[in-house]
């Protein structure tokens, strides 16, 4: 996009597997659906792009991921040359995951070059886990693991959901050894956004900072940074340097709020400087290519420069934030991965001008078709 050596990354890619058959049967109905329900209520259809054609319908939406299908979302459909592909547990909601593991190791197989791969951790799961992790790092290379604040299961007689904090050492100091062991150094903790009923703490980013300061030579991605507790995020940051802003979701408010954006990157570049800001949509709950445009079009708007001293953004950040920081992150050099990549290539498929997909979701809606019919 800026040359050919500014590898587009996003940092999170899910294959979502809302199916019946992968409920768990102690599970209610109404709570499996509300998954669903949730994500693409608050998340989809309040960020996706109103341009024809990329509104999924909540059908649409809730069928099945095939690997294939998200590969050509992110490969044939848009500019992005490598995704994080984020697996999801929650145990007492799914059977295999609502972003299966094995659906990662299939699309990390498939594109080695091109899939990051960060397996799902149940920190609520006991030493039963840190074997889970063992077998998981044994079935592919992993490049970093996948935390959240509760696995879904609620206490019925508190009702709320029951949730583990990073703060509390005893309880998830040993995945994190764990992780050491294994030789994955990369963290990353799902946060800002509601895991489940009760109070919002187990939401809060700043139990970060007691790990991220244990352990300081694993780095700490605060996945959704900006969607709420905004200073919170960026506060941390200024005295934890291990710490990261993963803007999984947070960077699709370009498309429908960009003045939201404007202040989330604002305030973010602001205490923490550019560094440490990791481009990322949660594809498959958007299509990644107008996140994609809108920020490589993105200007700081002249009125927050002037009233908040907000900085402009000029094509240096934008490529740091659009993979730069993402591939240091990980120690990886842009124009070796670019040479690397001309042995995985892709066709990018039917594309405008501004490098939109003409039929986005083809793939996918073409199958979901079918399913129905």
């Amino acid at each position: 996009m800026f040359n050919d050596n500014n590898i587009i990354v996003d940092a999170v890619g899910h294959a979502y597997d809302f199916t019946p058959g992968n409920r768990v049967e102690s599970c209610p109905l109404a709570v499996y659906d509300g998954v669903a329900a949730y994500t693409h209520a608050e998340v989809h259809a309040v960020a996706e792009s109103l341009k024809p054609g990329y509104q999924l319908s909540y059908a649409e939406y809730v069928a099945p991921w095939p690997a294939d299908e998200v590969a050509d979302v992110f490969f044939a459909e848009s500019d992005v040359d490598a995704f994080a592909y984020h697996g999801v547990r929650l145990p007492p909601v799914s059977r295999n995951g609502i972003s299966p593991f094995d659906l990662g190791v299939e699309l990390k197989r498939a594109h080695p070059d091109r899939v990051f791969l960060y397996a799902p951790v149940d920190a609520l799961g006991g030493a039963g886990e840190l074997e889970e992790m063992e077998r998981m790092a044994s079935e592919a290379k992993i490049d970093g693991f996948k935390f959240y604040p509760s696995n879904g299961l609620v206490d019925p007689n508190l009702h709320q959901a029951v949730t583990i904090s990073f703060s509390d050492l005893d309880s998830v100091g040993p995945y994190l050894e764990k992780a050491r062991e294994l030789g994955v150094r990369h963290i990353a903790v799902h946060k800002a956004i509601p895991i489940g009923p009760g109070p919002l703490a187990p939401n809060r980013p700043d139990d970060i900072g007691v790990a991220a300061t244990a352990f300081p030579d694993l780095t700490f991605e605060v996945v959704h940074s900006g969607w709420a507790f905004l200073e919170d995020c960026a506060l941390q940051m200024v005295t934890h340097p291990n710490i990261y802003a993963n803007l999984e979701c947070v960077a699709n408010f370009l498309v429908r709020r960009p003045t939201r954006f404007a202040h989330v990157l604002g305030t973010l570049r602001h205490y923490a400087g550019d560094d440490r800001l990791l481009f990322g949509t949660g594809a498959m709950a958007c299509h990644p290519a107008p996140v994609v445009a809108a920020l490589a079009a993105f200007e700081m708007p002249q009125e927050l420069v002037d009233g908040e001293g907000y900085r402009p953004v000029d094509d240096d950040v934008k490529a740091k934030i659009l993979g730069g920081n993402y591939l240091r992150l990980h120690g990886i050099d842009p124009a070796a991965m670019a040479q690397r990549l001309k042995d995985d290539p892709v066709v990018r498929r039917d594309l405008d001008a501004d490098g939109l997909p003409l039929t986005p979701w083809r793939l996918h809606r073409e199958r979901s078709a079918v399913l129905a019919a």
